[in-house]
């Protein structure tokens, strides 16, 4: 169970089955949502046991302040099959993002208008019918480059690996995320390392920055790493975001047939974190004593419920989506300006000291779901 200084308004909302914004609205009490669902979002947050922060420290407008203004919206882009549904979903660090654009639109001034666009087809056809300032946008990039309209509005593009797109690009620094979680186990002590990714296509930076660094970092040191990469190990659908228990499985097998066995080993992101503890548990594996674990993205819904807690490199999504917001300001003031790649750098969350033992309700373990006590290390 999550402590209640975890949760947060993402959280809300997901639970309560609608928008960020909307809870923000319930929360500064604004006029416009509705009766029942006002009671849905303070459900939620009930059961959560989530406490909105003072006024005085809220973000965004309240009661008494200016409300944005109807004339100036920036337009959240979607590109790709998945939509607002997925992102929310299926792929928490981006509802972070999300957050973060849309707070700092409200603290800006700015209407969000969301839409959806499978491709730049798409996007020519919702253009027009929208009065907009400039676009941010987020997804898997088109297979032809963008119309003529798109390029006289300024736009940024937020996470990902666009191809065609030639404007802004705001992203986290992978590299510094794998030298992170290197240094950490280094300074730890080990120097047999494991990575552990679902890579695949051409070695971009997106794509295999975070492994590359990690194993740089590593080698550099005298120590060194074992691969374990299927492109295979996640499956992605309109509906789903998940781990292939299959090919994990394969993946760790490997990896504890190996002698001598990694003492570390680093997840690509926190969405293998929940299916590698239960399976190095039924194997008799103890997660953070017989293997250190670093995971990466922060994402609290996949964390939450792990114990002993990981080492975690946060990529600071929510920076990243204010960060986007602050260089379409100053897009806008600099429309001739080169296109720039904005990098934001990540953080590492190191495993409390009373690090607790592993807990995780799957039916492993002892009769309480526990395993024996293990330590960080």
């Amino acid at each position: 169970m999550a402590k209640t200084s975890d949760i947060t308004i993402v959280d809300v909302a997901r639970t309560a089955g609608v928008g960020v914004g909307t809870v923000s609205r319930v929360i500064n009490r604004r006029e416009s949502v509705r009766p029942e669902t006002v009671a849905l979002v303070q459900r939620a947050m009930d059961d959560l046991g989530y406490t909105p922060p003072r006024p005085e420290r809220r973000r965004g407008p309240r009661i008494g302040k200016p409300r944005p203004r109807a004339d100036l919206s920036v337009m959240m882009l979607i590109m790709g099959n998945q939509g607002l549904k997925w992102v929310m979903n299926c792929a928490p660090v981006y509802s972070y993002v999300l957050h973060g654009i849309e707070a700092a639109l409200t603290e800006k001034g700015r209407n969000m208008i969301v839409r959806n666009a499978p491709n730049w087809k798409a996007v020519r056809e919702v253009l027009p019918r929208n009065r907009i300032e400039g676009l941010i946008i987020l997804g898997s990039d088109s297979d032809v480059p963008p119309p003529g309209p798109l390029r006289e509005i300024a736009a940024v593009w937020a996470m990902g690996t666009p191809r065609l797109f030639q404007g802004d690009h705001v992203h986290p620094d992978n590299t510094k995320v794998g030298v992170l979680a290197a240094q950490y186990l280094l300074e730890k002590g080990h120097t047999h390392c494991a990575y552990l990714g679902a890579h695949s296509g051409p070695r971009t930076l997106h794509d295999w920055g975070r492994g590359d660094a990690f194993v740089s970092t590593i080698t550099e040191a005298g120590g060194r790493v074992e691969m374990l990469v299927d492109p295979q190990l996640v499956i992605r659908s309109p509906d789903a975001n998940a781990v292939n228990e299959d090919a994990l499985t394969v993946q760790l097998d490997r990896l504890l047939a190996m002698n001598p066995r990694p003492t570390a080993l680093m997840l690509q992101a926190d969405l293998y974190a929940p299916s590698v503890y239960r399976q190095l548990l039924a194997r008799g594996i103890c997660p953070q004593r017989d293997i250190a674990i670093v995971t990466c993205n922060n994402e609290r819904p996949y964390l939450n419920s792990l114990r002993p807690i990981p080492a975690i490199v946060d990529l600071q999504a929510e920076t990243i989506g204010r960060r986007a917001v602050d260089q379409l300001m100053w897009r806008l003031q600099n429309p001739g300006a080169p296109a720039m790649r904005v990098m934001v750098a990540p953080t590492l969350i190191p495993p409390p000291e009373d690090n607790s033992p592993y807990f995780l309700r799957s039916g492993n373990g002892d009769s309480n779901g526990h395993s024996q006590s293990a330590d960080s290390n």
